[in-house]
């Protein structure tokens, strides 16, 4: 846990000097227990930004390729990442996620599947949803915004840029609810922050 804490500081102030990093909801994090946190996904800096802003430890699903070398495999390990087969059905993935969830850790799930080339968040699965049921834990819905202009998909460059990240409030299940239902209400809530970053925006002019 001292190598993650240690990239965490470090990304947490790399990200103040390069991105200007602007953090929003972070009291919305709950103290204790277990949460899946959710997030729209545009660039390979997303984990890294989200494990920066979030003030507590997040656990990190990594396509199971990653871990071919031995020694990114280790550091992957360290930063709380497991691996998950892609385009699959990984069960295996699926109990550690789980597992991880009810022994209290917070967990990042990218519902899209995929870095998006597009600026609104595209369809997205409901697989988080069944995680979050299974575990009995709340569900955090979270906005990133410029990070897409700092290493989008397909750029070979870091670039400066000024990235923000919006905490929304926790959604708790209802089983009143289909969890295609759930999933939906929750891209609407990241929707909203989306909106709420343009508003705040709009009004600093």
């Amino acid at each position: 846990m001292f190598i993650y804490r240690l990239l965490k500081l470090s990304a947490f102030v790399l990200s103040k000097l390069f991105f200007h990093l602007e953090i929003k909801g972070r009291k919305l994090i709950p103290r204790q227990g277990g949460f899946v946190l959710v997030s729209n996904h545009s660039s390979f800096l997303d984990p890294v930004i989200l494990g920066a802003a979030c003030p507590r430890v997040l656990n990190f699903a990594a396509r199971d390729t990653l871990f071919r070398n031995r020694f990114f495999a280790a550091l992957l390990r360290k930063v709380c990442a497991f691996p998950i087969k892609r385009w699959s059905a990984d069960f295996s993935a699926v109990r550690e996620s789980v597992r991880r969830l009810k022994a209290g850790a917070g967990l990042v799930v990218f519902p899209e599947g995929t870095r998006s080339l597009e600026s609104e968040m595209q369809n997205i699965t409901y697989g988080f949803v069944l995680l979050s049921c299974r575990a009995g834990v709340p569900i955090i819905p979270a906005w990133i915004s410029g990070s897409k202009s700092a290493w989008g998909k397909g750029d070979k460059m870091i670039k400066l840029a000024r990235i923000k990240v919006i905490f929304g409030q926790p959604v708790y299940l209802s089983s009143s609810r289909s969890y295609s239902e759930i999933a939906q209400y929750v891209h609407k809530q990241i929707q909203q922050l989306k909106l709420k970053y343009i508003f705040d925006n709009a009004m600093k002019l």
